[in-house]
């Protein structure tokens, strides 16, 4: 049952992914819309869906939990961050491949993919605990992501003023404050913040699919650089994850729902950073695509070891 669920919803991804590669290879989605629409999603609905995962009802935390899961999540992007930056420093490549491999190493599609394997295989509360997980990636990805296409992934540039203020890195701070403080919010809010930022991955996958049709179908399969980065972020990053956390005395429902959340797909966020500073986006489109085709067999090879 878990498997045909993961299976469905990788389906529907590629599905949404199809629309936008045939618009634009009809002419109906113009290539120029592409950034435009990725500023809009990284001003606008992004930061709505961030503040959507911590509104509304959800199971009650005790303090001690809330401590273990923000613990957990600091920890587990540690680990990211910190494989991301060896593997870097092993593999000689230019300045911009560089940053595109810490992004996809680091960075998984947590939300639309995470959040509903999360839910088949370990209820409801899992899926709260993966919205607290995942703050951090709300923030890192709006920072350290964000710098590691646009420059030389420095970390002091990466917490700059400039992007500490961005719209998305702002709503992510404030889900910080409402989950530590249990601020509750009007249903209505909830609501509408959802409506709205319920579009990002849509939008999202319409603009990886715009971009896919620019690039020959040969070239689509990806190269060495691809399918590398691929076995590093859906296999040998997760089981590095899972290692570390069941050396520690964690809740084994924590642990297990932060190892998943870290065998995702590279994130579809990386393809509107590419529009964004204007850099080439056909290698972020290929890593998204040839990621998310192959968890359809990884998932839940990752589950079955939990």
């Amino acid at each position: 049952m878990e498997y045909m669920h993961i299976v469905s919803r990788m389906l529907m991804i590629f599905g949404v992914v199809l629309v936008g590669y045939f618009s634009a290879k009809r002419g109906i989605w113009a290539h120029e819309l592409n950034k435009a629409m990725s500023v809009f999603v990284l001003n606008v609905t992004a930061p709505l869906l961030i503040l959507s995962s911590v509104m509304g009802e959800g199971p009650g935390f005790t303090p001690a939990e809330v401590g273990q899961l923000v613990w957990v999540s600091l920890l587990n992007y540690a680990i990211l961050l910190g494989g991301a930056y060896a593997v870097s420093a092993i593999w000689k490549l230019d300045t911009y491949r560089r940053g595109l491999l810490r992004f996809m190493l680091s960075f998984g599609n947590v939300t639309f993919i995470g959040f509903p394997v999360l839910m088949s295989l370990f209820g409801d509360r899992a899926v709260f605990y993966g919205a607290v997980l995942t703050i951090p990636f709300n923030v890192l990805i709006f920072t350290i992501g964000d710098e590691f296409i646009s420059g030389t992934g420095s970390l002091r540039r990466a917490f700059r003023p400039k992007l500490m203020l961005s719209p998305c890195v702002v709503a992510s701070l404030l889900a910080i404050v409402f989950v530590l403080f249990d601020i509750p919010t009007p249903p209505v809010m909830g609501e509408w913040c959802h409506l709205i930022g319920d579009m990002t991955i849509p939008c999202a996958l319409l603009i990886i699919g715009s971009s896919l049709s620019r690039i020959p179908l040969r070239a689509m399969v990806g190269n060495r650089f691809v399918f590398t980065v691929a076995a590093l972020r859906l296999l040998l990053v997760p089981m590095l994850v899972l290692t570390v956390l069941r050396l520690l005395p964690i809740d084994p429902l924590v642990a297990n729902a932060a190892t998943i959340l870290t065998g995702m797909p590279v994130a579809a966020n990386g393809i509107m950073f590419c529009y964004r500073y204007g850099k080439d986006e056909r290698l972020m489109a290929q890593g998204i695509f040839i990621t998310t085709l192959l968890s359809i067999f990884t998932i839940p090879l990752l589950t079955l070891l939990l």
